[in-house]
Order: C-alpha cells, then structure tokens, then sequence
C-alpha cells in the first residue's frame, strides 16, 4: 500500500488549467503539499501551472507510482493501458460513471479492472474522493482547494469511507469546526479492488492513526475484517450503511453494494469489539473520546456507575433518564465524597446524585465550586464516569476553563462537558476545554451515547471463539449419522426439507425433539393420538413448504379423536394435499425460542437466537454471532435480546438451563462449518420445557 500513501512520482490523469474543473483542484492540491514528481497528462495542453503537460501516461520519462484519474468513464480503460504499459503500481478512479449507474457502467468497471489486473496495477475507486494525509498534507483528490488548505487540523482519528461528495463535505465540516483531528482520510467509493480490509491493515500498523473510523455499505472480505478488528489495539468505529430494506435499496442504486442482514453484521461486529455508531456524527464522537486514555473499566456491577454534576435540575433528570435508557447506572457516592460537596452547598439543599449544585454556585462562585465538586467525584472509588453540565453567556457566567477543571490523577475517569449558552460564549468554552483534552457535546442524547459506548462490553484479549475452528470438536458417533444424512440430501432433489426429515439432522447431532409419529391416514392418527395422549397436534408434510402454519397445514390443541378426524379430513382437502402427517404430543412450555443457522455471503456460517413462535417476523428479537461459538458468546446472546428476563425464569417459570441452551448453538455453529450443503437452518419454535429447550419444529435447507 505504500506506493498509494507515499508515491515517488504522481501523475494527473485528466489535469486542466481550468480553475472550476476537478482535474485542476487535483493538481493544485498536489502543488501544496505533495514534495515528489508531478506530472500533468492531457493531450491538449502543453503545460498546465507551469509544469510540463504530458499526451498521455506512458509518454512519462520519470519516475512514476501513482495515477490520479479523472477523466470521463469511457476514456479511464485507456489510461488505464497506458499506466501498465508504464509499469505504474497505483491508479485512484475518482471519475465516476462505473457500476454505481446499473449494468452497462459494472461492465465497464470490470474491463478497468481486467486490464489492472493483467499488468500487476492495483485500482483505487472508482468513484471516489480519494486520499488525504493531513500531517503530510497529501491531498490526493479532487476536494477544492479552498475547501481544506486554511482548516487542516492533524490528529489521531483516520477514516475510510465508502462514499465520494460526502466525504469530502464531512472532513471540511469536521476540520473547519475543529470538531476532531484528522490522520488520514481514504474515500474507497465502488472499491473494485482495493478495499476496506487491506486499508484497515495498513492503518492499524500506522503510527498516526490511534482510532480508525468506517462507513461502510458492504464488506468484501468480511471475516478477515473481522479478525483484523479482533486482534486491534485501535479502537474502530463502524457507521454501517443500508441497515433498513429502504436503505438497501438506495445502497444498490449508490456503490453497486450489497447491504447484507443487519441483525447478523451488529452481532458479527460486536463480537469482534468494533464499535457501532448509527451516524456520521455520533461516529466522530465516539472516535474522539476513544482515542483518549480514559480508564473506563467499572468498578463493581454489572452497570457502570456515573455521577452527574449539574447546575439545573431538569437538566439532570433528562440526563439521568437517558443513562437509564444506555444501560448506565446513577452511581452511589460515598459517604466522603456527599459530605465534600455537602460542604459546598447550604444546608437546606441536600446532596445526591444527580447534583444539582446551583445553591452551591450562588454561594461560592462557578469556578470554584466546580474545581472542587469535580475533584471530589472523579476520586470517589464508586464513581465510573462523571458527566458536567455547563452554562456559558452570561456575565456572572464568565468561565476560566483552566480554573474549573483540578488536576486530577490517573487513570483518568471519563469526563463528558454538556454546554449550553450564547452560541459564541459555547465555542470559546468547547474550544477551550477540548484543547485540554475533555470531550464537549452540545446534546446531552449525544454525550450520553458516547458515554455508553466507552463502558460496552468488549471481548476479552485473546483470540475469539468464532477463530478457533477446534472449538468443538466431531463426535465420533455423531459424525456417523450425520454423514448419512448429507448422503441423502446430496441424492435429494429438493432442497427444502420438511419438519420431519429436518428433525433427523438435530436428533443426529445429540438435540432433543418433539417425540413424533409419522402416519399416512386417518387410521394410524387416531392410533397415535391415543398412544401420544391427547391432546395432540396434526402437521401435513408438504414437498417444499417452509411455512406450514399459513398454508392450513398445522392443527393444535386437538383434544379429541373428533377434533383429531375433523383437522385430518380438512387438510386432506387442500390444493396441495399432504403426502403423509405428523401426530406429535401438545408440549407446554414456558418461553418459545428460535434457534438457526445462516450463511451470509460476507461473514459466512452464523448461528441466531432470538424470542420464537409465529411472533418471530413482528417482533424481531434476535441476536447471531460467527461460527463457531463458544460458552461467552452464548451468554453474551441472551444478554442482547430484549427479552433476556424471560431466560431467568418469570413469574414463577423454571429459568432455562444455559448449558444445553449453549449446547444448542454451540453444537449448530459446528454443524454449518462441518456441512457446507446446509444453506440455512430454522428451529421454531424451541420449546423450553421445564427449562430444557426442545425442538417442536424445524426447516432446513440445502444449498
């Protein structure tokens, strides 16, 4: 990658001196900071800002690593065999026109990438803004140049973003607002060949860069990403586009993506400890106080414990019902720490958290108050993190920065600043305070956010299960029958197996299943109910019918041989008549679960867990991790799922054994890595019976 970040020679394919063109803006940017070679290349100039102007690529007589293409779409194959013909190793596309216009533009976009690939040349785009190196001034795309020369603020946070205008409006509004420093900036676009992985590669090794920032519409090599973020000391922050089916659709009409599932890419991502922020925004945000050496390890508990300093009531309790929302707890200060601050304040006003200090304010003066009231919560050993609200305007409001804020100890707890104010009075004192390293946040949803962030929880150093393909190992017997049945299913052909023949692959695999018998009449139900004991349900097998319950095809709490022959004759009616029936006992559980298998075209094999029955698709409670999985990761599921108390055990329920629960995803994780004819598998619903989940129904499907 080194010949994209630190070329010895540039060329700009597409240079003008017309000074509203973008071939122009590439090259003066280039003139401002780039120290090599520098080569214009257009057929119709002889020279452009005084430097000699060359026909075409391979006329070049220097030393030459990187193209910068900007030339219309049609023309790039061109210059594209003339940077082979020269032997170059870098081209960065910011034209666009490729595949992001439908198919006629991915043709042209896959002969672009034909030719690279015959000459060795590595392809940077297309439609994309490029790079930029803010410490070196490397300004390797076409943003004007009046957008960036005045407002450079080098930093630590980097950013790959797949997107061209947008990133270019982001990093002008990030860096001219001095929201946060910038390292480098790399806008991938269509990412036809270089892409987001080997960029994360090279960032993590870059000494500038101390958090990676991403916005990503798609992941080309989505395991290996991941077991670049699970093995990072940087933290990373992904802002993952296309998470809705509308956003999806606007995906594939942008870069040509694909968005994938979500729910699955959340989980794959957390299991990875790559953080997840829902806008560009909240991104930075999160990158800008992650990159601080924060100690954000609780203390006790499970929640961690924040202290809220404030000068308004309201204020407070909005702040606290949002850290309530997160996940984050009100900490209990100690006894030394309410008779510090008690101190402070009038004996009428009692002290607790939230603090609303104001009488202590009136009594002794912002600067003064604040100074000791900070010290004292950020040493209180109860205390996680310590959120500050801060007026800025008003005469008697005037604040020194540097005298409200103490010295304070490492580590050095979180401390998020909420200002409110006259607008220019709140600049000077963001500006201040964030110059001394203490993030400023003008929403208190926002900060709050952030401040849940630093404390979620992040897998344990070591490598993770979902890498360790030994995790589980075969099981002789186990392996046997399950042999035997890929056997079938590979003569099979169908490809959607019904309850029945699905069921015989979890039973193989050591699973409990509804005790079941299979009948082709009336006369063996009537037999099998009353062998069973009513009551009883009565399932039609239907070649390829994954949802049998909307199709008629599934009668319960049958209790009766009336009811029994009724639902029988009424089935046997249907369009697509039963090929044979299921006649199983009415199991009664206490929680309904979904189990399965998946396979998604980024990350490959993962297992889901989710709350089940015929509210799967409404409610959507669901969690995946990557294959294969081990104990914590299972755990770390139910913690997830918004209906995690039910696991517990509620209103007087017996709570579910999580190790055969975990023995359940363990045993289905190394199942989709062992048989990769299983395209996708569904348990629903998972009966948890007397705590021990069993399965009731099943599909599975082949690839």
């Amino acid at each position: 990658m080194d010949f994209f970040f630190e070329p010895k020679g540039i060329a700009v394919a597409g240079a003008t001196p017309d000074p509203n063109a973008g071939g122009h803006h590439l090259l003066a940017n280039l003139t401002l900071g780039y120290r090599g070679p520098i080569y214009p290349v257009n057929p119709k100039y002889d020279d452009i800002l005084g430097m000699k102007c060359y026909s075409r690529v391979s006329e070049i007589d220097g030393t030459l690593d990187l193209v910068l293409i900007f030339v219309p779409a049609r023309a790039v194959p061109q210059v594209l065999e003339d940077c082979v013909a020269k032997g170059v190793r870098g081209a960065i596309i910011q034209s666009g026109g490729f595949a992001e216009v439908g198919p006629e533009g991915k043709a042209l976009q896959d002969r672009c990438l034909a030719i690279a690939r015959g000459g060795a040349l590595r392809l940077w785009g297309p439609n994309c803004m490029g790079f930029i190196d803010t410490w070196k001034r490397h300004v390797f795309s076409f943003i004007t140049t009046e957008g960036w020369k005045d407002v450079f603020q080098p930093g630590e946070v980097s950013l790959i973003v797949q997107s061209g205008l947008l990133s270019a409006g982001f990093i002008i509004a990030l860096m001219s607002n001095r929201t946060v420093g910038l390292a480098k900036v790399c806008s991938i676009g269509n990412k036809c060949d270089v892409e987001e992985t080997e960029l994360l590669g090279y960032l993590l090794q870059d000494p500038a860069t101390k958090v990676i920032c991403l916005y990503l519409e798609s992941f080309v090599q989505g395991r290996r990403f991941l077991e670049l973020a699970a093995a990072s000391d940087k933290p990373i922050v992904v802002l993952k586009g296309g998470k809705t089916p509308s956003g999806a659709v606007a995906v594939a009409s942008h870069t040509a993506s694909l968005a994938g599932n979500d729910d699955l890419i959340q989980g794959a991502l957390r299991q990875a400890g790559v953080y997840q922020a829902d806008d560009f925004f909240e991104m930075i945000d999160m990158a800008r106080v992650l990159g601080r050496p924060f100690a954000v390890h609780p203390s006790r508990g499970e929640r961690a414990g924040i202290a809220v300093l404030s000068y308004s009531g309201a204020s407070a309790i909005v702040t606290a019902d949002h850290l309530e929302k997160r996940g984050l707890g009100l900490a209990s200060l100690s006894a030394s720490t309410l008779d510090c601050l008690q101190s402070l304040s009038p004996h009428w006003m009692p002290i607790q958290n939230p603090v609303d200090f104001w009488p202590a304010i009136e009594k002794h003066g912002v600067a003064a108050t604040y100074k000791k009231a900070i010290k004292a919560l950020h040493e209180d050993p109860q205390v996680d993190g310590l959120i500050v609200h801060l007026f800025s305007g008003l005469p008697a409001w005037s604040i020194d920065v540097a005298r409200i804020v103490p010295d304070l100890n490492p580590p050095l707890k979180p401390i998020l600043f909420w200002t409110l104010g006259e607008r220019r009075h709140v600049e000077e004192t963001r500006r201040s305070l964030e110059e001394l390293g203490w993030p400023v946040f003008d929403e208190i949803q926002r900060m709050v956010r952030v401040m849940a962030c630093l404390f979620e929880s992040r897998p344990k150093t070591g490598r993770p299960s979902w890498m360790d393909p030994d995790l589980t190992p075969p099981v002789p017997d186990i392996t046997r029958s399950l042999d035997a049945l890929a056997l079938q299913a590979d003569r099979r052909p169908e490809k959607i197996l019904d309850e029945h023949e699905s069921k015989k692959w979890l039973s193989a695999l050591g699973l409990k299943v509804v005790r079941e018998t299979l009948i082709q009449n009336l006369e063996q139900a009537l037999k099998a109910a009353d062998e069973t004991g009513y009551p009883v349900a009565l399932k039609g097998r239907v070649e390829g019918k994954a949802h049998k319950t909307e199709a008629g095809l599934v009668k319960l709490n049958l209790w009766t041989p009336d009811q029994l022959t009724s639902a029988y004759h009424e089935m046997s009616t249907l369009p697509a008549r039963p090929r044979s029936f299921l006649v199983q006992p009415m199991l009664r559980g206490e929680l309904e679960l979904i189990v399965g298998i998946t396979r998604d075209p980024q990350f490959g094999a993962a297992v889901m867990l989710g709350l089940g029955g015929v509210w799967t698709e409404v409610y959507r409670d669901v969690v995946f991790r990557l294959a294969p999985l081990g104990r914590e990761d299972v755990l770390e599921m139910v913690s997830e799922l918004r209906g995690q108390i039910l696991f517990k055990g509620f209103r007087g329920s017996k709570p579910v054994e999580m190790d055969v629960l975990g023995d359940w995803l363990i045993r289905l994780g190394w199942l989709a890595l062992t048989y990769p004819q299983i395209r996708e598998i569904d348990v629903n619903p998972l009966l948890v019976v007397d705590g021990e989940p069993v399965a009731v129904d099943a599909t599975l499907l082949l690839r």
